[in-house]
C-alpha cells in the first residue's frame, strides 16, 4: 500500500539544517517560503513525474523525468529510498549586479532514488521552491554501475495545461515571434517566455555547463515541450549533476525580467579570489587607427566612459587562420595607445575570434594581453551547441581571469547565472540588437520582445548607437543604456568619433551619468512588444528609461523615489523631429507622476537626484 506523506519546510529554517529518512512515501510537495510557487514530485508505478504551481493555478501538470543514458531509458522501475530537506534564508553580493545584493531564499528537498529491478541504478533528484520560481536538477551519484556513461538525451517535460502563445526564437540572434506552442518551429532556444493569460511563464536553464550541452526546447505532444542538447550527446563519470531546469511564474513579464537573478542563485560561488580588477562600465568602439582610439580616450576621459574597443581585424583579417592575435596591423601603435589611455584612466578592451582562441596558444596570447596592459578581451564566433563547445569556452573564460582580462562574449551565448561564479564576465550577446536595422530585421516590437524575453537571462550587449543613420529615435537609444542590463555597456556602437568634431548634443549628458551597475532595478510597467518602462537606482540616483513601439502617453509614477525633493533631468523626442532630443528639469517627489509622450518607435528618459546633491 502506498502512503502519501505531506511535507511541509519551514522557510526560516538555517540552511543546511536536515534530517534525512528512508519512506515509503511517493508524493511530495516543496513550497516557496512566500507560499506562492510550488513543485509537486511523484513516482508513479516506477516512474518518475512533477508538477508546477503558482498561487494555487496549475502550470504545468504531471510532466515526465527522464534520462537517456548509453541509449537505454533510465526513467523506469524507480522507488525512492530516502528524503533529505533543507531550507536557506539568505542573500548575497554580486560583485557587479542589477542590484546591490540578491535574495537566496528556498526551500528544497533531496530525493535519493534506485531502480528496483537489474543493476539497481542509484538517481538524486534535487527540487527547489524560490519566491521567484521553482527549480530541479538530476544528479547520478558516484557508483560502479555507472562509473563512465554517456548521456544519450535527457528528456525532461514540460506538460503545459493548454496551447498558449510562446515568445519564439530558435537561434540565439533571431527574432522572436509571438505564436501559439503548437505552431512554433520544432525547437526553441531558452529561456522561453510562455503567455499562459493570467500569467507569465519563464523556461530557463540555469548552473554550470562546462561539462554539459546547452538545453533546447522541443515540440512534443499536445501542449508539451521537451528537453534535448542542441548538438551530440555528454560524456560524464558518475558523480554528475545536470544543470538546473528553471520554471519561473509571475503576474507580470516584467517581474520575470526583475528575477533574472534567480540564475545566478543557482550556480556556483564566485571562483575569483581577487575580484578588485573586474571593473564594468562604459564602452566605445574606435576605428582600427592609433588616432581613431586616441580621439575615443579623449572623449570618454572627459564624459565617464572607462573603456576604448577595438574590434574585428585589428590583428589581421578576422576570418583568415593565419591572423595571430598577439600582432598588430599597421595603423596601430598598441603600446602607445595603451599608454595614453592609461595615463587618462580608461582602458583597452580587444576582439580575439575562435579561430585565433584555437589555433594559436590562448596562454600566450592572454599573458601577452596581460603585458602589454589590455584590460579586456571580447570573445567572437562562439559556439555553444555541444559540450565540447561549453569545455573550450569555459577554459577560456578561466583562462582571462587569470590574466586580469574582462570578458564580453559574443555570437550564440547566453548567461544561465555563470557570472556569479566567473564575475569578470560582464556581458554576453545572445541578442538581436542593433546590428539589425530597425527598418529591416529588428523593428521596435521585436526589441520590445526582446528586452522582456532574452533579458531574463541576464545582462545583453545590445549596442546601442546615437548619430549613426540606423536611429529612428535618439531619445530611444538614449532609454536602451537603462532598458536593457549590461554591466560592460557598449554605447555609439556604428557611430564615428568625427559625427561629433565641432558638435554639440547636451542630451549626452544622460549616459555620461548613467551607471552600468546599479543598487536596484525596477520594471515599472510594460506590455510585452508594445512599451516598457525600467526605472534604476545607484545611490541615491535614479535613471528611467522609456520605450515604445506605437505612439502612446504614459503615465510613470515616482512611487520608488525616496523622501524629499528631486530634480528631474527629462530627455524626450522633439515634437517636430524624433531624431532630436529635447530637455526640461522638474522638481519632483516620490508622489510625482511623470506623462511620457511617445510617437512610434521612440523613447523617454530621465536622471533623477536629490536636488541638495547637485
Amino acid at each position: 500500500m502506498k502512503t502519501k506523506l505531506i511535507l511541509w519546510i519551514a522557510p526560516l529554517l538555517l540552511a543546511g539544517m536536515c534530517r534525512v529518512q528512508t519512506v515509503e512515501a511517493a508524493d511530495y510537495t516543496i513550497t516557496s517560503p512566500d507560499g506562492n510557487h510550488a513543485i509537486g514530485f511523484t513516482v508513479s508505478d516506477g516512474r518518475l513525474r512533477y508538477n508546477v504551481s503558482y498561487r494555487g493555478t496549475t502550470i504545468l501538470s504531471d510532466s515526465r523525468l527522464s534520462l537517456s543514458l548509453d541509449g537505454e531509458a533510465f526513467s523506469d522501475h524507480f522507488q525512492v529510498d530516502s528524503t533529505r530537506a533543507v531550507s536557506k534564508n539568505g542573500s548575497w553580493v554580486p560583485v557587479v549586479g542589477s542590484k546591490s545584493s540578491y535574495p537566496d531564499t528556498y526551500n528544497e528537498r533531496v530525493i535519493h532514488l534506485s531502480e528496483t529491478t537489474g543493476d539497481m541504478r542509484r538517481l538524486i533528484l534535487s527540487f527547489r521552491a524560490y519566491n521567484e520560481g521553482v527549480a530541479f536538477r538530476y544528479t547520478i551519484p558516484e557508483q560502479a554501475a555507472l562509473a563512465e556513461f554517456t548521456l544519450s538525451s535527457e528528456n525532461t517535460e514540460f506538460q503545459f495545461t493548454g496551447d498558449h502563445h510562446v515568445y519564439w526564437d530558435d537561434y540565439p540572434q533571431a527574432k522572436y515571434t509571438k505564436v501559439k506552442m503548437s505552431g512554433m518551429g520544432d525547437h526553441a532556444m531558452r529561456p522561453l517566455l510562455v503567455e499562459t493569460g493570467q500569467h507569465f511563464v519563464a523556461l530557463c536553464e540555469a548552473g554550470s555547463l562546462e561539462q554539459y550541452a546547452p538545453m533546447m526546447l522541443n515540440r512534443h505532444g499536445k501542449n508539451c515541450l521537451k528537453t534535448s542538447f542542441r548538438r551530440g550527446t555528454v560524456s560524464a563519470k558518475s558523480p554528475m549533476s545536470t544543470p538546473w531546469r528553471v520554471v519561473m511564474v509571475a503576474d507580470s513579464p516584467g517581474t520575470l525580467v526583475e528575477n533574472h537573478y534567480l540564475l545566478q542563485n543557482l550556480s556556483p560561488s564566485c571562483a575569483i579570489g581577487d575580484t578588485s580588477w573586474i571593473k564594468p562600465g562604459k564602452v566605445w568602439r574606435s576605428k582600427l587607427t592609433t588616432a581613431g582610439a586616441k580621439a575615443i580616450i579623449d572623449y570618454a576621459a572627459a564624459n565617464n566612459y572607462q573603456y576604448v574597443h577595438y574590434d574585428a581585424g585589428w590583428y589581421g583579417p578576422e576570418r583568415d587562420a593565419s591572423s595571430n592575435p598577439v600582432t598588430v596591423k599597421s595603423d596601430i601603435d598598441m603600446r602607445d595607445v595603451i599608454r595614453y589611455g592609461r595615463d587618462r584612466g580608461i582602458g583597452l578592451i580587444c576582439y580575439i575570434n575562435k579561430i585565433a582562441m584555437s589555433k594559436y596558444d590562448l596562454d600566450q596570447t592572454l599573458s601577452t594581453y596581460e603585458r602589454w596592459g589590455i584590460k579586456g578581451v571580447k570573445y567572437g564566433f562562439v559556439d555553444w551547441q555541444s559540450q565540447s563547445d561549453m569545455e573550450f569556452l569555459y577554459s577560456a573564460i578561466k583562462k582571462a581571469a587569470q590574466y586580469h582580462l574582462i570578458v564580453d562574449i559574443h555570437d550564440n551565448f547566453r548567461l544561465t547565472g555563470i557570472e556569479r561564479t566567473y564575475p569578470h564576465v560582464l556581458t554576453v550577446e545572445g541578442i538581436l540588437g542593433n546590428e539589425e536595422r530597425a527598418t529591416d530585421d529588428n523593428p521596435p516590437e521585436n526589441v520590445l520582445m526582446t528586452s522582456f524575453a532574452r533579458m531574463i537571462a541576464g545582462a545583453g550587449d545590445f549596442t546601442p548607437c546615437f548619430l549613426n543613420g540606423r536611429v529612428v529615435s535618439r531619445a530611444f537609444q538614449l532609454a536602451l543604456g537603462v532598458v536593457f542590463y549590461s554591466p560592460l555597456q557598449y554605447l555609439h556602437w556604428y557611430d564615428q568619433m568625427d559625427q561629433y568634431a565641432g558638435k554639440s548634443f547636451p542630451e549626452l549628458e544622460f549616459w555620461k551619468e548613467m551607471p552600468t551597475t546599479w543598487d536596484d532595478s525596477k520594471v515599472i510597467h510594460g506590455s510585452i512588444g508594445n512599451y516598457m518602462t525600467v526605472a534604476r537606482r545607484k545611490g541615491k540616483a535614479w535613471f528611467v528609461g522609456t520605450i515604445t513601439n506605437d505612439g502612446r502617453s504614459l503615465d510613470i509614477p515616482l512611487d520608488f523615489l525616496g523622501s524629499g525633493t528631486y530634480t528631474a533631468r527629462i530627455y524626450k523626442e522633439a515634437p517636430k523631429d524624433k531624431k532630436h532630443v529635447t530637455m526640461e528639469t522638474l522638481d519632483v517627489t516620490s508622489r510625482s507622476r511623470i506623462t511620457a509622450s511617445m510617437s512610434s518607435a521612440s523613447g523617454h528618459a530621465m536622471w533623477i537626484y536629490p536636488t541638495e546633491s547637485r
